[in-house]
């Protein structure tokens, strides 16, 4: 949320922002127009997903114990919880954005403790939110028919494609990336974790008809392994793509847009998405995207992506194949994509969430 909390101060002036923190940010990177507010004692190390039983309980203490008092201290109004979370009560009104309803529109999608642990936190979040946000109407129609939550209550406020995927890019920047990653001539990319609902065995079985009839050297998976990657690893060794699958774990995001820049293709057909950021990131990149026809995937891609249905090996094939064949197909589609990202600016997503604020701030006090 860097990238907006950057932008909110220009479009509120009369608005004071406070960054509640656990650990001091680093120097240079709190946004002008911002003020950081340390809470309890810093936690040294990030929180896992499983093992540290500590930083879980630092966690539920901060945000149940330490944060309230800092909202009071603080006076605050309004306090935005920007990922599913929020203190169990507060003094002050709430706003709560929720990306997406993983959860419990795909079966199977995360550890089952953990899908159900999400579950009830999304819940929970939303009965005590004065207003929520969703990254896209696609989201806010599962908000509102998962969780009964009334319409009005809900904004959709679209999220911006940053800067530094726009613009020209010099050729030895583009030669760090190929170098730092090892990278093939022709590949199709993929940028998110590597997990179960991304439908990835699907990606690598349409890939590995295309690099035998030659018309591609290799898959970069670009994202940390997660929930479901052992599957998409016994699907790489079956087919015979150990040579052709690059994986390259977590990637700064200095390096990120010239990966985008150096994919014959990048792919997103997964079988949900809150957003779909991949998406809008590259097609300012200039590459052309392949996307799933569900969830936010249309609603973002609009006319500027071919769309599959997701876990369709031969309809991805086929996708992939045209915009690596089809020279006019492609020049429309890159001309397409850049754009529509032209349309996602982190600017309207701050202003979206100014107006949120203010609609919340017209309440008054709890």
């Amino acid at each position: 949320m860097h990238e907006l909390a950057k932008r909110l101060p220009s479009q509120a002036p009369d608005i004071e922002f406070l960054l509640f923190v656990d650990r001091h940010l680093e120097s240079g990177s709190i946004p002008d127009g911002c003020r950081e507010v340390l809470v309890g004692r810093p936690y040294g190390k990030p929180i896992k997903k499983s093992g540290d039983v500590g930083a879980r309980i630092h966690s539920v203490l901060w945000m149940n114990v330490f944060l309230p008092h800092a909202l009071r201290q603080e006076a605050v109004d309004v306090f935005h919880g920007t990922n599913y979370a929020l203190p169990e009560r507060t003094a002050c009104r709430t706003v709560s954005t929720i990306h997406d309803m993983i959860s419990a529109r795909v079966p199977g999608a995360f550890e089952p403790v953990y899908q159900r642990y999400m579950r009830s936190l999304v819940s929970r979040v939303a009965r005590r939110s004065d207003h929520l946000i969703a990254d896209s109407q696609a989201t806010k129609n599962d908000i509102v028919e998962v969780l009964d939550v009334e319409p009005d209550n809900v904004s959709v406020v679209h999220l911006g494609v940053g800067d530094e995927f726009r613009g020209a890019f010099g050729q030895d920047y583009l030669n760090e990336v190929k170098a730092r990653f090892a990278l093939p001539s022709r590949f199709v990319l993929h940028v998110g974790a590597i997990e179960r609902r991304k439908r990835l065995e699907t990606l690598i079985g349409a890939c590995a008809e295309l690099v035998k009839k030659e018309l591609l050297d290799a898959v970069v998976l670009a994202g940390e392994e997660d929930y479901g990657a052992a599957d998409v690893k016994r699907t790489v060794i079956k087919l015979g793509m150990e040579k052709s699958v690059l994986y390259t774990g977590y990637v700064e995001q200095r390096l990120l847009p010239g990966l985008y820049v150096l994919a014959d293709v990048v792919s997103l057909a997964s079988a949900y998405e809150g957003f779909g950021m991949p998406v809008i990131e590259a097609m300012a990149c200039g590459t052309p995207v392949v996307t799933s026809n569900v969830s936010s995937l249309p609603e973002v891609a609009g006319n500027a992506a071919v769309t599959v249905p997701p876990g369709d090996e031969n309809a991805l094939a086929r996708a992939i194949e045209s915009l690596l064949t089809d020279p006019e197909l492609r020049r429309r589609m890159i001309e397409r994509g850049q754009n529509r990202a032209d349309s996602f600016r982190w600017e309207d997503t701050a202003a979206g969430h100014v107006e949120v604020y203010r609609r919340v701030l017209a309440r008054g006090r709890r």
